[in-house]
């Protein structure tokens, strides 16, 4: 399987790319994946493989703060949040109709990559095709805990402190901008997205929302939260029990999801809006 790449280009100066693993049939369904909060793109090759041999079309985003080059680092000199992510997605689905012309196009999001998957389809109706969110839930404290909230205040914190966040010491992402930890901590307060909020009762696509076993960063009451703000949206609701698979490990292990989304797709969910 070959995997190929396009470098797409911000006003700002820096750039992130794309990756694409094509299936044969020029038509298929794309799966384009969002990833979560610290991933590189690079973590989910054997995912998008698995999905082009299964009979889709797939499509990586680098996600800002995190591309392999010509990125940069979030500090106090570069920041940004939900917005802007949601900007370089709109950006690749650009590109991706452009290069698969005719192919239904899906938008898989992976954790904080389901959160921008529903608050764009929220502000682009008709765009999307249908909507995959794996391991992805409102972080909404209510849904987890006390120890949430203190989170919700003491991420933000740090982060304007230090001028970012270090995901690494809290064990939670990567280094990221101060400005998204700040929006992620006041939805963990509010249940508020930071984008689309009033509008997520018109999604009308339909949705896949898949949640693994054991995973403590998604677990089930998070996870059917997500989708329960999505009530005009046709949901199918699918849970993975695989040893070895966990919060992000489930993208090293393709034979958790990739029959899933095939399935799901076949029931019809193919057709464009």
């Amino acid at each position: 399987m070959t995997l190929t790449t396009k470098v797409l280009s911000r006003e700002e100066g820096t750039s992130f790319r794309l990756t694409v693993a094509r299936a044969a049939e020029a038509t298929a369904p794309v799966i384009v994946v969002q990833p979560a909060m610290g991933m590189g793109s690079r973590y989910y090759e054997p995912f998008a493989e698995a999905l082009a041999a299964a009979g889709m079309h797939a499509v990586l985003v680098e996600q800002r703060g995190h591309e392999a080059e010509g990125g940069r680092l979030p500090g106090r000199r570069y920041d940004f949040g939900y917005a802007d992510l949601l900007d370089d997605l709109e950006a690749a689905l650009g590109v991706v109709r452009e290069e698969l012309p005719g192919a239904p196009v899906h938008l898989l999001g992976h954790s904080l990559g389901g959160q921008l998957g529903v608050m764009y389809a929220a502000t682009h109706p008709g765009e999307l095709a249908g909507l995959v969110l794996v391991a992805s839930s409102t972080p909404y404290w209510r849904n987890w805990g006390r120890g949430l909230l203190m989170a919700s205040y003491l991420f933000p914190a740090t982060a304007a402190v230090r001028g970012h966040f270090p995901g690494s010491r809290f064990g939670f992402a990567g280094r990221e901008a101060r400005r998204l930890i700040r929006e992620w901590g006041r939805l963990a307060r509010t249940d508020r997205f930071p984008v689309g909020e009033d509008r997520l009762g018109e999604v009308g696509i339909p949705v896949l929302s898949i949640s693994v076993e054991g995973d403590k960063l998604g677990p089930v009451g998070p996870v059917d939260a997500m989708v329960a703000k999505l009530p005009a949206a046709r949901v199918t609701r699918e849970h993975v029990s695989v040893d070895g698979i966990d919060h992000n490990r489930w993208a090293r292990r393709p034979e958790a999801v990739v029959p899933l989304l095939a399935q799901w797709l076949a029931t019809g969910v193919r057709a464009t809006p």
